[in-house]
């Protein structure tokens, strides 16, 4: 039987990377992978099984500002009524303690939706871009 480690990663371990760039200014990560699934049934009223179905990988990352307006100047590169929900990118995690690694890619990322919103008494702004992808591969080599 292997060794357990019982460390715990905190934010301080995670390096978020995508288009040649660390992603210094993250202030938030989620992500998941749903599958659809449902009971199967035969004879008699209890399921005899469950049925899995597609997958809907997806998530939010939570940006400063600085980043969202680094990546609005990627996706205006070719073309300059682009927006970030035109651009197409991975995303690479890393959970890193000591010589604990723990890798999860999240592949062919796009934005769905970019709000920018800023109140009163911000001291500076945030913005949570949601995602749909493509896969989200997790603790991979």
């Amino acid at each position: 039987m292997g060794a357990f480690n019982s460390s715990e990663f905190a934010w301080k371990d995670l390096t978020i990377t995508a288009m040649g760039q660390i992603f210094e200014a993250v202030t938030e990560i989620e992500y998941d992978v749903e599958v659809e699934k449902k009971h199967g049934y035969g004879r008699g009223a209890k399921p005899q099984n469950i049925q899995s179905g597609n997958e809907k990988p997806a998530g939010s990352v939570t940006v400063k500002q600085s980043i969202y307006e680094s990546l609005v100047r990627t996706a205006q590169t070719n073309n300059p009524n682009a927006k970030i929900s035109d651009l197409v990118f991975d995303m690479q995690i890393h959970y890193l303690k000591g010589t604990d690694l723990v890798k999860d890619r999240i592949v062919g990322a796009e934005v769905n939706k970019q709000p920018k919103t800023f109140k009163q008494g911000d001291g500076e702004m945030y913005v949570k871009l949601p995602f749909l992808a493509m896969d989200i591969q997790y603790n991979i080599s």
